[in-house]
């Protein structure tokens, strides 16, 4: 891929390991819809602070 279009896969690569290492902890949730809010958290960039 990076001789065609000169990029690197790197970025997708640290997401899948961070993705890997949530599903790995997953048996500590109860639900699918936990373990998606907590990847959201995560990945997502969200700004938690109070307003």
């Amino acid at each position: 891929m990076h001789i065609k279009s000169n990029s690197s896969n790197g970025k997708i690569e640290g997401m899948n390991s961070k993705l890997r290492g949530f599903t790995k902890r997953a048996f500590g949730f109860k639900t699918l819809k936990n373990l998606k809010i907590t990847i959201f958290i995560a990945l997502g960039k969200l700004n938690l602070t109070p307003a």
